[in-house]
């Protein structure tokens, strides 16, 4: 009944929602290929993160780093400590890279854990918490605001969630709302913008203090938009590898107010699930998947990525 009532309302808000501008003018940003295969294997969903003025890119086969923009990398010798970031995340909180929890298997048969672990050196792991507060679910995207992590959403075996959650320590965690106005949803990106906090998913809310929340638009695309990364980049919010209405795309989509989107289009391949970052006047994108269902109907085909994108300022 839930999701009869989900596809009924996102129906009329494609109906009666504009378009993203086709008439935006070009930006002034260049794409270029900065390593044609990375030395991780092709993957999808997993991040990217700028820290000490270098990328590093937390993959399944472990974390590596650039100090030239993408072009080499080289492994740290810090392992994954999430496991499967297709359902939990990393995130960077106090000068630290915070593994929340650890998943390993698949939607069908998996074992969770909130044991937390952070590395300030991006060496080692650090155990801060065998066992932790952090709540029992999955497929949400932590982000920090106003000095804490936050939590929102996200869902488990049997239900998909609308609160709020929010740890000074990554350790201890406080229910801070439910009910909240967007509604029981899942895998929705955030980020901190102009002073307040962004909700993306297929429409876009904010907040100035993470629990009134205001909608900005009740569709970035004439279309369902999801399995993008979002990241702040030259004054604007960039939604990187989407899949829309069901089909890969090499766009990008952009927003100078979050409630206003334009798309650009990009030279790498069509694709969702990537890994991105933003460090001195790059924006940089790497792995992601693309695919689906063959013209037989009857097997899947899906391709994964290691090449690394740069995307900057034109001369």
């Amino acid at each position: 009944m839930h999701l009869l009532l989900f596809q009924a309302c996102l129906a009329l808000a494609q109906a009666c929602a504009p378009a993203p501008s086709a008439s935006a003018p070009p930006l002034p940003y260049v794409w270029e290929e900065r390593a044609h295969a990375a030395p991780y294997d092709a993957s999808y969903n997993y991040q990217m993160f700028a820290l000490q003025d270098r990328f590093w890119v937390f993959h399944p086969d472990g974390v590596f780093m650039s100090a030239d923009s993408g072009r080499t990398w080289t492994p740290s010798g810090l392992e994954d400590a999430v496991d499967n970031q297709a359902f939990l995340d990393y995130v960077v909180f106090k000068d630290a890279v915070y593994a929340l929890g650890t998943f390993r298997g698949n939607i069908e048969r998996f074992r969770w854990t909130s044991r937390i672990a952070r590395t300030t050196d991006l060496r080692t792991w650090e155990t801060v918490a065998e066992s932790s507060g952090l709540p029992r679910r999955y497929f949400y995207h932590p982000v920090v605001f106003q000095g804490k992590i936050w939590i929102f959403g996200g869902e488990d075996e049997q239900r998909q969630y609308d609160d709020a959650w929010y740890s000074e320590d990554a350790v201890h965690w406080t229910k801070a709302a439910s009910g909240l106005p967007f509604g029981a949803r899942a895998s929705q990106h955030f980020v901190e913008f102009n002073g307040r906090l962004y909700m993306l998913g297929h429409d876009v809310w904010s907040s100035a203090d993470g629990l009134q929340w205001v909608q900005e638009t009740p569709l970035i695309a004439d279309a369902n938009l999801f399995g993008y990364a979002a990241l702040v980049f030259d004054g604007k919010i960039w939604l990187v590898g989407c899949n829309r209405a069901n089909r890969f795309t090499s766009e990008t989509f952009w927003s100078a107010d979050g409630r206003s989107w334009h798309t650009q289009a990009a030279p790498w391949s069509p694709r969702g699930g990537v890994a991105a970052a933003a460090l001195g006047g790059y924006l940089l994108m790497t792995g992601g998947k693309f695919g689906g269902p063959e013209p037989d109907g009857r097997s899947t085909r899906f391709v994964y990525s290691n090449d690394v994108w740069a995307m900057r300022k034109a001369e």
